[in-house]
């Protein structure tokens, strides 16, 4: 480094360090905040307690002056809400002297009385304070370590009813979906290096191959780099599409589409990878229009994804039978549209991942009956262009067999 990028440098730590705002310790802080509590709810039961002791010392002498007419008299010619002067004069002999004795044993009682009192609220109040300030620095604690990338980190309940134990439940409530999205950023890390890392090295090989003269760059080997090529495409096209739409960054056209004549277009689009797949496609729809909100070619692109996955893994354990249902109905102010193949179904552990990235429930049907090698991304897409048009969609297992995939969208 230059000596004029070192001075650079230096002058920006300076500069930086000016602006920093000083933190105290952890030690500090937890104690300021108990001394700040505990001072304020102490200086409150003090003046409480005093207030207390002068009311009473004033209702007292005024119920001592209601025993003793004499006495009254006096209060009322003097015009004094306490004690009147010149009981010496006015009360004399051992009527005055024994008044005196009651009035300062009155006293003497009621500021004991006091300052025991507030000896008392003062303890009671720095008890109070530390239990606010404990679950509270535990957050602290707890929130430093969180952002230290510590993602396991959870927070006991207290046991009190109140609003710090839901700000504790918010906490961890908020650890866990950090812990989560950490885990899913790592495994979508990973997914996305793996479907990476194979179409690459199938194209370093053939391109190795062809330099080093064991193929031929002829027409089935540029084929094969093509379909690479165009599997890497695919794939940074999901990625960012399936981006776009978690996002909210997804530009939409809603409008008016009819249902029925979208399926029927979807199985005049597919038919001959239906035929070549040795399937069939059975369309249940209504005869007359069914409208529904939404994007048209995003839902066609929802469709399209369901239908595909259908050919891949809807085929049957047993028999000849491939069959793939398509259909669309009203249900309670939204339009419903299936997908359903009469295949094995979900897994019980394969159900909860349908829409996970890059899970492929048997990888042995990566591709589909032609060849073309699939992203792993056209469910998690689908469901996220179902949300983002203000929709559904849901995977479940018929009671009949097969998988069957549920799309509800607003009528439109």
């Amino acid at each position: 480094m230059s000596r004029r990028q070192e001075k650079r440098q230096a002058g920006w730590e300076r500069s930086s360090r000016s602006r920093s705002v000083p933190v105290t310790s952890g030690r500090g802080r937890r104690f300021g905040l108990r001394r700040r509590l505990a001072g304020s709810f102490g200086l409150v039961a003090v003046l409480a307690v005093v207030l207390t002791v002068f009311l009473t010392f004033q209702a007292g002498w005024r119920a001592v002056i209601q025993l003793d007419p004499q006495l009254a008299a006096l209060a009322v010619q003097s015009g004094a809400s306490g004690p009147p002067t010149g009981l010496d004069e006015t009360l004399g002999g051992a009527q005055g002297e024994t008044l005196k004795q009651i009035l300062r044993s009155f006293g003497r009682s009621a500021w004991q009385a006091g300052l025991l009192a507030s000896l008392l609220a003062a303890v009671a109040s720095a008890l109070v304070a530390r239990q606010i300030a404990r679950p509270l620095v535990r957050l602290e604690d707890a929130a430093s370590r969180l952002a230290g990338g510590e993602r396991g980190v959870r927070l006991p309940l207290p046991r009190s009813n109140d609003e710090l134990r839901t700000v504790t439940a918010a906490f961890n409530t908020l650890a866990q979906g950090l812990e989560r999205q950490e885990a899913w950023r790592r495994s979508l890390m990973a997914d996305v290096a793996h479907d990476l890392r194979t179409p690459l090295a199938v194209l370093r090989a053939e391109i190795e191959a062809i330099q080093d003269g064991l193929n031929e760059p002829d027409a089935p080997a540029l084929v094969r780099l093509h379909a690479e090529v165009l599997l890497l495409a695919r794939l940074v096209d999901d990625l960012r599409l399936l981006s776009l739409a978690e996002g909210g960054a997804l530009t939409l056209h809603p409008q008016p589409v009819d249902a029925a004549l979208t399926l029927q277009t979807l199985a005049s689009l597919f038919a001959g990878r239906v035929t070549a797949a040795g399937a069939a496609l059975k369309l249940d729809a209504p005869p007359g229009p069914l409208f529904l909100r939404a994007d048209p070619d995003r839902l066609m692109q929802i469709l399209h994804n369901l239908l595909d996955n259908a050919l891949r893994y809807g085929v049957p354990t047993r028999g000849d039978l491939f069959q793939i249902d398509l259909g669309a109905a009203r249900e309670q102010g939204q339009v419903r549209l299936w997908v359903r193949d009469h295949g094995p179904g979900f897994a019980p552990d394969a159900l909860s991942r349908a829409f996970e990235r890059f899970y492929r429930a048997d990888a042995s049907r990566s591709r589909d009956p032609q060849g073309v090698a699939g992203s792993g991304l056209g469910l998690a897409i689908a469901r996220a262009l179902a949300e983002a048009q203000g929709g559904t969609l849901e995977a479940m297992n018929h009671p009949q067999g097969g998988a069957v995939f549920t799309l509800k969208l607003p009528e439109g």
